[in-house]
Protein backbone atom coordinates (compact mmCIF):
# COMPACT_ATOMS: atom_id res chain seq x y z
CA UNK A 1 0.00 0.00 0.00
CA UNK A 2 1.25 4.05 -1.04
CA UNK A 3 2.64 5.41 1.56
CA UNK A 4 0.21 8.20 1.90
CA UNK A 5 -2.78 5.75 1.00
CA UNK A 6 -5.64 6.80 3.67
CA UNK A 7 -5.84 4.13 6.74
CA UNK A 8 -8.79 2.57 7.25
CA UNK A 9 -11.10 3.30 10.40
CA UNK A 10 -12.24 0.43 12.23
CA UNK A 11 -15.92 1.37 11.36
CA UNK A 12 -15.53 2.22 8.33
CA UNK A 13 -16.46 -0.12 4.71
CA UNK A 14 -13.60 -1.22 2.84
CA UNK A 15 -15.49 0.66 -0.13
CA UNK A 16 -15.08 3.64 1.31
CA UNK A 17 -11.36 3.34 1.80
CA UNK A 18 -10.80 2.57 -2.11
CA UNK A 19 -13.58 4.79 -3.50
CA UNK A 20 -11.50 7.66 -1.50
CA UNK A 21 -8.05 6.06 -2.49
CA UNK A 22 -9.44 5.86 -6.40
CA UNK A 23 -11.00 9.70 -6.04
CA UNK A 24 -7.06 10.70 -5.16
CA UNK A 25 -6.00 8.71 -8.01
CA UNK A 26 -7.64 11.00 -10.46
CA UNK A 27 -6.99 14.04 -8.49
CA UNK A 28 -3.29 13.23 -8.44
CA UNK A 29 -3.62 12.84 -12.50
CA UNK A 30 -6.01 15.57 -13.25
CA UNK A 31 -3.55 17.72 -15.37
CA UNK A 32 -1.49 14.21 -16.99
CA UNK A 33 -2.89 14.24 -20.61
CA UNK A 34 -1.28 10.90 -21.03
CA UNK A 35 -2.53 9.57 -18.06
CA UNK A 36 -5.97 7.06 -18.65
CA UNK A 37 -8.47 6.06 -15.68
CA UNK A 38 -7.70 2.37 -15.06
CA UNK A 39 -10.56 -0.49 -15.27
CA UNK A 40 -12.12 -1.92 -12.69
CA UNK A 41 -9.97 -4.92 -13.01
CA UNK A 42 -6.46 -2.86 -13.13
CA UNK A 43 -7.64 -1.29 -10.25
CA UNK A 44 -8.28 -4.21 -8.25
CA UNK A 45 -5.03 -5.55 -8.89
CA UNK A 46 -2.94 -2.55 -8.27
CA UNK A 47 -5.25 -1.56 -4.98
CA UNK A 48 -5.26 -5.39 -4.01
CA UNK A 49 -8.91 -5.70 -3.19
CA UNK A 50 -11.47 -7.68 -5.22
CA UNK A 51 -13.44 -6.83 -8.17
CA UNK A 52 -16.63 -6.71 -6.53
CA UNK A 53 -15.12 -4.15 -3.69
CA UNK A 54 -13.83 -1.61 -6.28
CA UNK A 55 -17.09 -1.79 -8.15
CA UNK A 56 -19.00 -0.78 -5.12
CA UNK A 57 -16.00 2.02 -4.56
CA UNK A 58 -16.89 3.03 -8.55
CA UNK A 59 -20.81 3.12 -7.24
CA UNK A 60 -20.26 5.40 -4.49
CA UNK A 61 -17.81 7.39 -6.48
CA UNK A 62 -20.58 7.39 -9.55
CA UNK A 63 -22.88 8.80 -7.29
CA UNK A 64 -21.30 11.34 -5.99
CA UNK A 65 -20.40 12.96 -9.59
CA UNK A 66 -17.30 11.86 -9.63
CA UNK A 67 -17.01 9.29 -12.46
CA UNK A 68 -19.32 7.70 -14.63
CA UNK A 69 -19.45 3.94 -16.01
CA UNK A 70 -20.23 3.65 -19.74
CA UNK A 71 -19.99 0.12 -20.97
CA UNK A 72 -17.09 -0.03 -23.50
CA UNK A 73 -15.47 3.32 -22.63
CA UNK A 74 -15.41 1.95 -19.25
CA UNK A 75 -14.81 4.43 -16.21
CA UNK A 76 -14.97 8.11 -17.15
CA UNK A 77 -14.02 10.71 -15.12
CA UNK A 78 -16.42 13.67 -15.09
CA UNK A 79 -15.61 17.29 -14.89
CA UNK A 80 -15.78 18.16 -11.22
CA UNK A 81 -16.24 21.57 -9.39
CA UNK A 82 -13.63 21.65 -6.34
CA UNK A 83 -11.11 19.48 -4.88
CA UNK A 84 -11.77 15.83 -5.89
CA UNK A 85 -10.08 15.05 -2.01
CA UNK A 86 -13.67 16.73 -0.22
CA UNK A 87 -14.74 13.42 -0.70
CA UNK A 88 -12.52 12.95 2.72
CA UNK A 89 -14.27 15.22 4.42
CA UNK A 90 -18.44 14.25 3.83
CA UNK A 91 -19.98 11.39 4.76
CA UNK A 92 -19.49 9.12 2.05
CA UNK A 93 -21.00 6.07 3.55
CA UNK A 94 -24.10 4.87 1.14
CA UNK A 95 -24.46 1.44 3.22
CA UNK A 96 -23.95 -1.86 2.93
CA UNK A 97 -22.31 -2.63 -0.52
CA UNK A 98 -24.42 -4.82 -2.84
CA UNK A 99 -22.07 -7.45 -3.24
CA UNK A 100 -21.49 -7.01 0.99
CA UNK A 101 -25.21 -7.85 0.92
CA UNK A 102 -25.59 -10.79 -1.29
CA UNK A 103 -22.31 -12.88 0.23
CA UNK A 104 -24.28 -11.99 3.64
CA UNK A 105 -27.81 -13.24 1.87
CA UNK A 106 -26.15 -16.03 0.42
CA UNK A 107 -24.77 -17.39 3.79
CA UNK A 108 -28.27 -17.42 5.59
CA UNK A 109 -31.00 -18.03 2.74
CA UNK A 110 -28.83 -21.30 1.17
CA UNK A 111 -29.31 -22.84 4.88
CA UNK A 112 -32.78 -21.56 4.34
CA UNK A 113 -33.91 -22.98 1.18
CA UNK A 114 -32.08 -26.48 3.04
CA UNK A 115 -34.52 -26.50 6.02
CA UNK A 116 -37.49 -25.71 4.25
CA UNK A 117 -36.86 -28.35 1.69
CA UNK A 118 -37.54 -30.86 4.82
CA UNK A 119 -40.28 -28.78 5.95
CA UNK A 120 -42.00 -27.86 2.79
CA UNK A 121 -46.03 -28.10 2.56
CA UNK A 122 -48.38 -28.43 -0.38
CA UNK A 123 -49.51 -24.99 0.46
CA UNK A 124 -46.52 -23.62 0.65
CA UNK A 125 -45.01 -25.48 -2.43
CA UNK A 126 -48.54 -23.48 -4.46
CA UNK A 127 -47.37 -20.39 -2.84
CA UNK A 128 -43.95 -20.46 -4.38
CA UNK A 129 -45.49 -21.10 -7.51
CA UNK A 130 -47.82 -18.24 -7.34
CA UNK A 131 -44.94 -16.08 -6.96
CA UNK A 132 -43.16 -17.79 -9.97
CA UNK A 133 -46.21 -17.01 -12.13
CA UNK A 134 -45.90 -12.95 -11.07
CA UNK A 135 -41.96 -12.81 -11.25
CA UNK A 136 -42.85 -14.13 -15.39
CA UNK A 137 -45.69 -11.44 -15.55
CA UNK A 138 -44.01 -8.43 -13.64
CA UNK A 139 -42.62 -6.50 -16.85
CA UNK A 140 -38.83 -5.49 -17.73
CA UNK A 141 -39.13 -2.15 -15.68
CA UNK A 142 -40.09 -3.83 -12.39
CA UNK A 143 -36.60 -5.43 -12.10
CA UNK A 144 -35.36 -3.08 -9.36
CA UNK A 145 -38.51 -3.82 -6.92
CA UNK A 146 -40.27 -7.33 -8.26
CA UNK A 147 -42.32 -8.49 -5.44
CA UNK A 148 -42.80 -11.67 -6.93
CA UNK A 149 -39.05 -11.99 -6.19
CA UNK A 150 -38.93 -10.73 -3.08
CA UNK A 151 -41.96 -12.81 -1.62
CA UNK A 152 -40.31 -16.12 -3.11
CA UNK A 153 -37.66 -15.40 -0.89
CA UNK A 154 -39.62 -14.80 1.98
CA UNK A 155 -42.15 -17.86 1.49
CA UNK A 156 -38.48 -20.07 2.09
CA UNK A 157 -37.60 -18.30 4.67
CA UNK A 158 -41.16 -18.66 6.77
CA UNK A 159 -41.01 -21.81 5.64
CA UNK A 160 -38.08 -23.14 7.81
CA UNK A 161 -40.54 -22.49 11.31
CA UNK A 162 -37.13 -20.50 12.52
CA UNK A 163 -38.62 -16.85 13.45
CA UNK A 164 -34.62 -15.52 13.70
CA UNK A 165 -33.64 -16.78 10.29
CA UNK A 166 -36.85 -15.06 9.04
CA UNK A 167 -36.02 -11.37 11.18
CA UNK A 168 -32.76 -11.67 9.56
CA UNK A 169 -33.50 -12.05 5.98
CA UNK A 170 -36.28 -9.75 6.27
CA UNK A 171 -33.95 -7.43 7.26
CA UNK A 172 -31.53 -7.72 4.40
CA UNK A 173 -33.92 -7.36 2.06
CA UNK A 174 -34.71 -4.37 3.53
CA UNK A 175 -31.75 -3.25 3.35
CA UNK A 176 -31.42 -3.86 -0.37
CA UNK A 177 -34.60 -2.05 -1.03
CA UNK A 178 -33.09 0.78 1.02
CA UNK A 179 -30.04 1.00 -0.26
CA UNK A 180 -28.96 3.46 -2.63
CA UNK A 181 -25.86 1.68 -4.42
CA UNK A 182 -28.08 -1.36 -4.86
CA UNK A 183 -30.20 1.03 -7.29
CA UNK A 184 -27.45 2.76 -8.54
CA UNK A 185 -25.39 -0.55 -9.42
CA UNK A 186 -29.50 -1.73 -10.82
CA UNK A 187 -29.49 1.52 -13.64
CA UNK A 188 -26.42 -0.54 -15.35
CA UNK A 189 -28.51 -4.11 -15.79
CA UNK A 190 -29.96 -4.90 -19.16
CA UNK A 191 -33.04 -6.47 -17.76
CA UNK A 192 -34.37 -8.59 -20.95
CA UNK A 193 -31.02 -10.25 -20.58
CA UNK A 194 -30.70 -10.98 -17.27
CA UNK A 195 -34.44 -11.93 -16.77
CA UNK A 196 -34.48 -15.36 -17.90
CA UNK A 197 -31.60 -16.47 -16.02
CA UNK A 198 -33.20 -15.43 -12.91
CA UNK A 199 -36.10 -16.77 -13.24
CA UNK A 200 -34.53 -19.96 -14.45
CA UNK A 201 -32.75 -20.04 -11.14
CA UNK A 202 -35.64 -19.95 -9.03
CA UNK A 203 -37.20 -23.01 -10.92
CA UNK A 204 -34.47 -24.85 -10.04
CA UNK A 205 -34.56 -23.70 -6.16
CA UNK A 206 -38.46 -24.46 -6.28
CA UNK A 207 -37.94 -27.93 -8.02
CA UNK A 208 -35.42 -29.05 -4.96
CA UNK A 209 -38.01 -27.72 -3.19
CA UNK A 210 -41.17 -29.82 -4.65
CA UNK A 211 -38.42 -33.07 -3.63
CA UNK A 212 -37.74 -32.61 -0.18
CA UNK A 213 -34.11 -32.37 -1.07
CA UNK A 214 -32.26 -30.32 1.22
CA UNK A 215 -28.56 -30.84 -0.41
CA UNK A 216 -30.25 -29.59 -3.83
CA UNK A 217 -32.26 -26.83 -2.70
CA UNK A 218 -28.63 -25.67 -0.75
CA UNK A 219 -26.66 -25.53 -3.94
CA UNK A 220 -29.76 -23.87 -6.27
CA UNK A 221 -30.28 -21.06 -4.18
CA UNK A 222 -26.15 -20.34 -3.73
CA UNK A 223 -25.98 -20.59 -7.08
CA UNK A 224 -28.85 -18.12 -8.10
CA UNK A 225 -26.93 -15.83 -5.28
CA UNK A 226 -24.06 -16.04 -7.42
CA UNK A 227 -25.48 -15.23 -10.54
CA UNK A 228 -26.88 -12.22 -9.59
CA UNK A 229 -23.25 -11.04 -7.98
CA UNK A 230 -21.85 -12.27 -11.60
CA UNK A 231 -24.43 -10.83 -13.19
CA UNK A 232 -24.16 -7.23 -11.36
CA UNK A 233 -20.51 -7.40 -12.21
CA UNK A 234 -20.91 -7.67 -15.77
CA UNK A 235 -23.68 -5.13 -16.10
CA UNK A 236 -22.42 -3.12 -18.17
CA UNK A 237 -20.79 -4.90 -20.57
CA UNK A 238 -24.14 -7.77 -21.12
CA UNK A 239 -26.00 -4.16 -21.95
CA UNK A 240 -23.80 -2.90 -24.31
CA UNK A 241 -23.95 -6.03 -26.41
CA UNK A 242 -27.02 -6.58 -26.15
CA UNK A 243 -27.46 -2.81 -27.84
CA UNK A 244 -25.18 -3.61 -30.32
CA UNK A 245 -27.17 -6.81 -31.46
CA UNK A 246 -30.46 -5.10 -31.26
CA UNK A 247 -28.37 -1.89 -34.02
CA UNK A 248 -27.33 -4.46 -36.14
CA UNK A 249 -30.53 -6.32 -36.01
CA UNK A 250 -32.05 -2.98 -37.08
CA UNK A 251 -30.01 -2.87 -40.08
Amino acid sequence: MPADAPLRQPSERLYQTVARRIARLIEVNAKNTDWRMPSERELAEELEVSRPVVREAVIALEMRGIVEVKGRMGITVLPVRGPISAFDKINADAGAGPFELLDARMAVEASAAAMAAERATSYDLATLEDCMARMEYETNAQLDHEKGDRDFHMTIARMTGNAIILSIIETLWVQRDESLMWKKLHEHIHAPSVRPLWIGDHHAVLTALRMRNPEAAYKAMTRHIQNVSKELMEADERGRRARTTALSAER
